[in-house]
């Protein structure tokens, strides 16, 4: 699908740019899937220099549907691909002896220009397939003498995993720190089990050795801590040479562990829950830190009912085992700081917490209830730990419910104030904390109000919350 925008805001309607259905001939496509578009430097035989170029992966026709990739062009600013390279046949077959070691997976094609060349990463199960060409019609492996892979070991460095399969939608950019230095960072989909990590999008940054495959100087790391940030894609230039001081990212707001199988199989496909398994984040600012970590900053856009709860106290101390399921991280009694019910779900909220005798001190916690499906936040500005619970009713089948969460670090801690942004909207819930860090969960509720509510403990006696509230502009 395509779609434009001024401002990543707003969006204008999709349209169909590349045919599910790919034109007959002897090994077209039947289903089209992720890729990449990028403008033709003068590199692609048969395609006019300046046009935009679509590398996408999807299912032969002909053959029981086995994983290529294919390449298109287009003639009108990149609304429709209509012009397919190669006599409609795959670029990358699944099936050459240098291409897909398990001969199933061969998708996701990355492509970029470097070093005078073009290079391709495409996921392969478990490893990224490398590969290079001069007219972008021809491909060979980057590495004339070795696999031309790269395996979990490099792109996972540093996380304790056995399984990342299916590793999905590989990304390259080079990016500019703030004191000049440039970095190759890999960006792409996978899942650390072992790690208590379900699928996701993380980074890593490094550099290409001499023959394109990516070289590891960090340990790979999330993007977004959560459960539902996944497929992600991003701005920036195609150009590796050419560095971004910083580009943008969007995920699908979705996780393969329970919308494949928790979701109400019994639902028709109009319905109202299965109509949202596709729907986007807010689109994020993604930039580079000198110490090699990434900050995400949402960007939104506000309407006009802005409401400010400020010098909020607590108002009364509540037990703790009642007033949030979230034990063991509950230590006895809790206050109520903010609880304003029936608003709209579409919300962003600036929340600033500060101790009036220091560093604020005592767990915070924000319940969003959407009628009877709720996020729960945890969190511990001591350490930096927290924890995200979800409830969702359509998961009931599946899942009994419960969209899992592991405990993270934000790496915010003993802090004087805190701040956190939180996005809401029917679909979705999304943290950012000061440092750029996030977490994002999926809501299936259909329902159109939301209660907000805020808790914390207060071992000192003076904690506080300055509240933001405004209407989420976003489509």
């Amino acid at each position: 699908l395509h779609t434009t925008t001024k401002d990543f805001i707003h969006f204008t309607p999709q349209n169909s740019a590349i045919k599910a259905d790919g034109p007959e001939a002897p090994y077209t496509w039947k289903s089209a899937w992720t890729g990449t578009v990028l403008v033709n430097d003068g590199s692609i035989k048969g395609v006019p220099k300046g046009a935009q170029v679509a590398y996408f992966s999807g299912l032969e026709k002909h053959d029981g549907g086995s994983q290529n990739v294919w390449v298109a062009w287009s003639s009108d600013n990149g609304r429709t691909f209509s012009h397919v390279l190669n006599n409609s046949a795959p670029v990358i077959d699944h099936s050459w002896n240098f291409t897909s070691q398990n001969k199933v997976d061969e998708r996701d094609p990355a492509v970029v220009y470097w070093h005078g060349k073009m290079l391709m990463y495409t996921a392969e199960g478990s490893e990224f397939g490398v590969y290079q060409s001069h007219d972008g019609i021809h491909w060979s492996k980057a590495d004339p003498n070795g696999a031309s892979k790269v395996g979990m070991g490099t792109y996972l460095r540093g996380i304790n995993s056995q399984d990342s399969t299916p590793v999905e939608c590989p990304a390259l950019r080079t990016m500019k720190m703030p004191n000049g230095k440039t970095k190759q960072v890999l960006f792409f989909g996978a899942k650390a089990p072992h790690a208590g990590q379900t699928t996701g999008t993380y980074y890593i940054v490094g550099h290409l050795d001499n023959n394109g495959l990516f070289a590891p100087e960090t340990d790979a790391k999330r993007l977004d801590q959560g459960s539902d940030y996944y497929g992600a894609n991003f701005s920036g230039s195609s150009d590796l040479s050419n560095a971004s001081r910083t580009i943008k990212s969007m995920g699908w707001i979705g996780n393969w562990n329970y919308t494949a199988n928790g979701v109400h199989n019994d639902e028709v496909a109009n319905s109202e829950f299965t109509k949202r398994l596709g729907s986007y984040s807010v689109a994020r600012n993604i930039e580079l830190n000198n110490d090699l970590a990434i900050k995400s900053t949402p960007i939104v856009g506000h309407g006009k009912d802005i409401k400010h709860y400020n010098n909020v106290s607590k108002d009364h101390p509540i037990n703790g085992a009642n007033a949030s399921s979230n034990k063991p991280f509950t230590n006895g009694l809790i206050h109520n700081l903010l609880d304003v019910p029936n608003l709209s779900i579409n919300k962003a909220y600036n929340l600033h917490f500060y101790n009036t005798k220091g560093n604020y001190k005592g767990r915070i916690y924000i319940d969003i209830w959407q009628g009877g499906d709720y996020v729960r936040f945890n969190y511990d500005p001591s350490n930096g730990w927290y924890n995200v619970k979800s409830r969702s009713g359509e998961l009931d089948k599946g899942r009994n419910g419960q969209i899992a969460s592991s405990y993270y670090n934000s790496g915010v801690m003993n802090q004087k104030t805190i701040n956190l942004k939180v996005l809401t909207d029917k679909n979705s819930v999304e943290f950012f904390f000061p440092n750029g860090q996030s977490y994002t969960v999926a809501r299936f509720n259909t329902n159109q109000k939301q209660d907000f509510k805020i808790f914390t403990e207060d071992p000192t006696n003076g904690n506080k919350v300055d509240v933001t509230q405004a209407n989420l502009s976003k489509n």
